[in-house]
């Protein structure tokens, strides 16, 4: 069974390749993969699009969900904060992570 970090996540939905992505990419078919709840959350916040959004959660949603703070609480945290940057309200404690990647010198 695995965790997979959420940098690891948004690079692979962003189709980044990286060491991490690949072997992701390699294993998706034959390990058990965990999604934790926050993971869940800040993977998803970062999609602008709901189409990509809907696609991910999809996606994300046949791995092993487990709770840190409860699969509710997570995607309405997502929801949440998709809805608020949407109005071009957004937090600085938890940015999405497009300015994240951009800030390591990558483009989302």
């Amino acid at each position: 069974m695995l965790v997979v970090d959420s940098t690891v996540w948004i690079d692979y939905f962003n189709g980044l390749e990286t060491p991490q992505t690949e072997y992701l990419d390699g294993i998706l078919e034959t390990t058990p993969i965990v999604v934790g709840d926050l993971i869940l959350a800040e993977v998803l916040q970062g999609f602008r699009l709901d189409s990509d959004f809907e696609k991910a959660r999809r996606a994300l949603g046949k791995f092993l969900q487990v709770s840190l703070v409860g699969p509710d609480l997570a995607l309405q945290s997502a929801r949440n904060y998709r809805t608020l940057r949407q109005k071009g309200i957004t937090t600085t404690e938890n940015p999405p992570f497009e300015k994240r990647l951009q800030s390591q010198g990558k483009k989302s």
